[in-house]
């Protein structure tokens, strides 16, 4: 057994009930947001097992979990929406547009459901933990090593801004996996350079889905004179804060690209 990977396991069950129940309490978005966070970290082990073993074992398991994840993106997506439109004031597109009302619904629908949603952490559980067990250490080795070779290989060649978020997952799924083993110093390398570069597109990809959130909403036809006024100042500042995100992810990859190349 990998006590490692098993302690990492084991602290993810903790926190995926932990917040679920938080959530559960206060529908606040600070939960929610630890929640995916524990999603996401736990789908990186389910899919590391899928590469171990049988892949087709772990295909319903995956999905109810994949389920729970995408219910809960929607009410994130909204409750990041309503922060961005808030800290810019922007009070009339809000009240007619995205009300506190729908986040509450959205909320209720997905509180109503968490009972569901717990068993399908159980069952996930239940599932993944022998696994665990029997997981030795090599074999974390080697997938964090298959990793850093997909990343290595992106990086020998241009990356296209359509790739950015995929590139963004596998980065994450890499720096979960130096997690699972005790002395990760030799996997890691460039760590704080990866991490960087995948809070910016992250950053950047919460941009863009507030853009095409107000876009489908089609705002821009609305005949309200102060809706007008604030659909164009928000456009202005999301299509700012986009270049200069852009620019910056840009620069990042040139960085993390002249440094791979030198490897190689």
């Amino acid at each position: 057994m990998n006590d490692t990977l098993h302690k990492f396991h084991s602290l993810r069950v903790k926190n995926l009930f932990n917040y679920i129940h938080e959530f559960q309490l206060t529908g606040k978005d600070v939960p929610l947001h630890d929640l995916r966070v524990e999603m996401k970290k736990y789908k990186s082990l389910i899919k590391f097992l899928s590469f171990v073993y049988r892949k087709q074992k772990f295909k319903k398991i995956s999905l109810k979990l994949k389920y729970v994840f995408q219910h809960s993106g929607e009410i994130r997506e909204y409750q990041i929406l309503q922060n961005w439109l808030d800290k810019n004031q922007l009070k009339h597109i809000t009240s007619l547009y995205f009300p506190e009302t729908q986040l509450n619904e959205m909320t209720e629908s997905f509180r109503h459901k968490i009972a569901e949603y717990k068993k399908t952490f159980e069952e996930a559980v239940r599932f993944c933990a022998p696994y665990i067990e029997d997981t030795n250490i090599i074999l974390c080795e080697q997938y964090i090593t298959v990793l850093r070779s997909k990343l290595e290989k992106l990086f020998l060649k241009k990356i296209h801004r359509s790739d950015w978020h995929e590139l963004r997952k596998l980065i994450k799924q890499w720096m979960y996996a130096t997690n699972w083993i005790p002395d990760s110093a030799e996997y890691n390398s460039g760590y704080s350079q990866f991490n960087k570069l995948q809070e910016m597109i992250g950053g950047w990809h919460d941009l863009e889905l507030i853009k095409e959130t107000l876009s489908a909403k089609q705002i821009y036809l609305s005949i309200d004179v102060n809706v007008q006024k604030e659909f164009a100042h928000a456009w202005e500042k999301l299509n700012h804060a986009i270049r200069t995100k852009e620019k910056q992810i840009k620069e990042m990859l040139e960085t993390i690209q002249s440094g791979v190349e030198s490897n190689h």
